[in-house]
């Protein structure tokens, strides 16, 4: 009898065993899985702070616009990024956004518009001078000066080529007696700077407030989808060419947006009801004059970036994250991607990261950013393949 309760308590620890083996098996076969279906590289831009937006030239080549910090000195960066050899080269034109930074991109099949801001010196202090620049072959055209001296203070956000003409968006501070407010401007560029802004909605930015601008562009050929914030409202206009149309607000800020098969996709933030300091991720989808809107896992933070390509949704998010044994807080950064925008999965995460724009091109998702530590930040890319 004792022989007998001996060999089944053996045989029952085998079978215990064999199931926890099993299941190390699962487990290990998930994450290879996940690790092969997710591969990606991220590339370090020597020199490069922080990537502000990236933009196809072509299936091996991709521009990204930035800045690069060192020795209490910050100048605007662009350049080119080869997908093939993860190698890059930066443009000759830093000098134009000395002590400043480049926000936005745009690509027409030609040439690169440039946008962002520099501090130039006035009388006894410095202020912020919207600073756009034309790059058409190995030629450089600054067309800052063709901005109106109204929107001095100011910076550009946006930039979208709409078929035949530039659209160019941003944010400036004016003064009405005592108080100093944030307005949009919308400009179009073609053989000249035009102002569209008498143009655009007045809904969309009055009363004057703070927090006001266009942080977003773009655009389908026919369409240009503009959104930005007005004081804790998120603003959404199409833009035809002459008119603007399905003009919307809400709860929130909108600060990316990408055409997509389905729509305008856009992205950005709302405010959070019950805690002032949080925001909670914001995911819609302008459909004609319809907004719906995407729930996400991820509800606090922001959707940092959108983009469509090679027949898939991207999405960047940045979310905070604490640790739980020491309690010290950090931000990661998240790319989700998919087929539809309801079957979005992760493809990649990774600490103390901030992915500021996304796109996808043949056999590749990409992003553009930054990853922080304490010697400061460094301007990645990131390859993932689809």
């Amino acid at each position: 009898m004792k022989h007998e309760k001996m060999k089944k308590e053996k045989k029952k620890s085998v079978n215990v065993i064999l199931v926890v083996l099993a299941i190390l098996v699962i487990v290990a076969g998930i994450i290879l899985l996940q690790i092969r279906a997710t591969s990606f590289s991220v590339e370090i831009i020597s020199g490069v702070s922080e990537v502000n937006q990236i933009v196809e030239i072509s299936p091996n080549v991709i521009a990204f616009v930035g800045s690069s910090s060192a020795h209490n000195y910050v100048e605007g960066v662009a350049g080119l990024f080869y997908v093939q050899n993860h190698s890059y080269e930066l443009f000759n034109i830093s000098h134009y956004f000395d002590n400043g930074s480049i926000y936005a991109i745009g690509y027409n099949g030609s040439a690169l518009l440039i946008g962002g801001a520099r501090y130039v010196p006035q009388e006894n202090t410095s202020i912020l001078e919207p600073t756009l620049i034309l790059i058409n072959g190995d030629k450089v055209y600054n067309l800052t000066g063709e901005i109106p001296s109204f929107y001095i203070p100011g910076q550009i956000y946006s930039i979208s080529w709409q078929k035949n003409f530039w659209l160019i968006g941003g944010s400036a501070l004016v003064i009405e007696g005592s108080s100093t407010f944030q307005v949009p401007f919308l400009l179009k560029f073609s053989n000249n700077v035009s102002d569209l802004t008498a143009l655009y909605p007045s809904s969309l930015y009055k009363p004057l407030s703070v927090g006001s601008g266009i942080f977003t562009i773009s655009s389908n050929g026919s369409f240009s989808f503009i959104g930005g914030s007005h004081l804790f409202n998120y603003t959404v206009t199409l833009f035809n060419g002459s008119n603007f149309t399905d003009s919307k607000q809400g709860l929130g800020a909108v600060i990316t947006s990408a055409s997509t098969p389905s729509g305008w996709l856009f992205g950005g933030f709302n405010y959070s009801l019950n805690n002032t300091h949080v925001t909670l991720t914001m995911l819609g989808l302008l459909n004609g004059s319809r907004a719906n809107f995407i729930p996400l896992k991820y509800e606090v933070g922001l959707v940092n970036s959108v983009g469509y390509g090679d027949g898939r949704y991207i999405v960047s998010l940045r979310i905070p994250v604490i640790n739980n044994f020491t309690g010290t807080a950090s931000e990661e950064g998240i790319i989700l991607s998919g087929s539809s925008l309801y079957t979005l999965s992760p493809v990649f995460s990774k600490l103390n990261t901030s992915i500021n724009s996304v796109i996808g091109i043949p056999g590749y998702l990409l992003g553009g950013g930054y990853i922080s530590s304490s010697q400061g930040r460094e301007g990645i890319i990131i390859l993932v393949k689809a």
